[in-house]
């Protein structure tokens, strides 16, 4: 039985480790892009935390700005009272008068406009500690997601490595027939597997019904097969 010739087992162990480093090299590929990825979302949380903590700096600052304005406005009342107490002239009076009394109204407005911003600072000031809380505490996971995937990768690098070289000493092993088959098979094929057993009398590879001339050739010949279909090497685990 094919299956069970100690150098078609070789051949077999020279698969499983060629899939498994073509399986690291695409996860190597890919993992630039995936951390990409992960900063992107952790930039993103962290902007939001951002927006809500300016968000209640600027309104902090126009409740300052206000409180600035009502305050000088007063004080500018004042001193226009004093004046109305040094005049003579009705005209003038009544024009110090008149000039208090836009500056009332300018206050009152100013101050109905400073109460809406102190309502809008209790409600900012709410979503900011909610902000620093709960996402400052989902960015730390996710930065701590995006450490360990980087660390893993730095882990599968050495993997690589170490895998390429147990390859290059595994071919060395390798019947020469069996494997010049092997690297022609894998020129041909798109994809891996390179390799697979008949089950049903389908190729587990392509999943398409070899002809009864392969079932022969792997069972009966006992000799290194290929799919009729797909090219792959099949075998039947037996």
């Amino acid at each position: 039985m094919l299956f069970q010739d100690p150098d078609f087992q070789k051949l077999l162990l020279l698969h499983s480790r060629d899939r498994r480093y073509q399986k690291l090299v695409q996860e190597l590929e890919e993992l630039p892009h995936e951390l990409d990825r992960m900063d992107e979302k952790i930039a993103v949380e962290q902007k939001s935390v951002e927006l809500a903590l300016a968000e209640w700096k600027n309104l902090e600052s126009q409740n300052n700005t206000l409180e600035k304005e009502i305050l000088s406005k007063n004080e500018l009342i004042a001193k226009q009272r004093n004046r109305q107490l040094e005049v003579k002239k009705n005209e003038e009076y009544q024009a110090l008068e008149n000039e208090i009394s836009n500056l009332l109204s300018k206050i009152e407005e100013q101050e109905n406009e400073q109460i809406e911003v102190l309502l809008k600072i209790d409600d900012a000031r709410e979503t900011a500690e909610v902000a620093q809380g709960k996402i400052s505490e989902r960015v730390a996971e996710m930065q701590e997601q995006r450490d360990k995937r980087a660390s893993l990768g730095e882990e599968r690098k050495v993997e690589t490595e170490e895998l390429k070289t147990e390859i290059e000493e595994t071919r060395k092993d390798v019947e020469p027939s069996f494997l010049a088959t092997y690297d022609r098979v894998k020129k041909i094929v798109s994809r891996p597997p390179y390799m697979a057993p008949i089950n049903d009398q389908k190729c587990t590879g392509c999943h398409l019904r070899v002809s009864n001339d392969v079932v022969s050739s792997v069972l009966v010949e006992k000799k290194i097969t290929q799919c009729d279909q797909c090219g792959r090497i099949v075998y039947v685990e037996r």
